[in-house]
């Protein structure tokens, strides 16, 4: 299946929320904590900004109650100043005199494809932690110099592991997504100091972006109709060999770095 992408957008990128608007948009996109909110533009009663920081003020039934407010902090001040410019000349015109409503009876919520996922943050630190006690009992219980040689071995593990999630996952979906998505021809949005960011518009209507390095103004790409912000770009034999030879040695890496951690401390633990 293959459609038209829309219109471009503009992403607001936070530090804990983004925001999306654009041409043929009648509501505003917001993702937070893992939600994605559309607030229609007839709900938002003003937009507020203030360096890098930029406010949706909601409609209220009742003008003396205090509206409810979302916001974007830690944003871009070149990108905040542009998302509230577009933004604002997109309100309505609201009459000086008559009946109001609250924009939070408006919000619609988009029930999410994927259950939310522990914070990468929390897992590396667990890990971390894990490793430290490790290396810390090994070296008590055998040889102090072990202290700084396992966490060599453990970070050359940490880097296989990310070397065969990466590619395996990326070759999965080279393989997987085009039988089983949604093909797309994606428009080049922008360039980055590294790569081309390419623009694709769900069965939804939902805007989403994908990086990849080579392709022209246009991108064939193929998306997960269950969850559409994973996608994969068109990947000729070569690049699918590639990937898994890369994908074999990162988990030959992990093994090897895994495998002398815990062959140190069962050495140490058996005294």
């Amino acid at each position: 299946m293959t459609t038209t992408p829309a219109l471009p957008s503009l992403v607001l990128r936070g530090s804990s929320a983004t925001a999306r608007f654009g041409d043929g948009f009648d509501y505003v996109q917001w993702e937070e904590d893992g939600r994605v909110t559309r607030i229609p533009l007839e709900a938002i009663e003003a937009v507020r900004s203030l360096d890098r920081s930029f406010e949706v003020v909601l409609t209220t039934a009742e003008a003396d109650r205090r509206p409810a407010v979302w916001a974007v902090h830690d944003a871009s001040t070149a990108a905040v100043t542009t998302f509230r410019a577009a933004l604002q000349a997109r309100l309505p015109e609201r009459a000086a005199e008559g009946s109001r409503v609250d924009g939070e009876d408006l919000i619609t919520e988009i029930p999410a494809g994927h259950p939310r996922r522990p914070s990468k943050r929390v897992l590396v630190v667990a890990v971390i932690a894990v490793f430290a006690v490790i290396d810390g009992a090994v070296a008590v219980l055998r040889e102090p110099a072990w202290a700084i040689a396992l966490p060599f071995f453990q970070l050359f593990a940490g880097a296989g592991v990310s070397m065969a999630l990466t590619l395996g996952r990326g070759l999965y979906d080279a393989l997987h997504l085009p039988r089983r998505g949604i093909t797309v021809m994606a428009q080049l949005d922008h360039y980055t100091h590294r790569t081309k960011v390419y623009r694709y518009v769900d069965q939804d209507g939902g805007l989403h972006f994908y990086r990849n390095r080579t392709g022209g103004q246009q991108l064939e790409l193929s998306y997960d109709p269950c969850n559409p912000g994973r996608a994969s770009a068109r990947q000729p034999l070569y690049g699918q060999v590639m990937m898994a030879l890369m994908s074999i040695v990162g988990l030959g890496m992990a093994c090897g770095g895994f495998g002398i951690t815990g062959y140190q401390l069962f050495i140490a633990l058996r005294g």
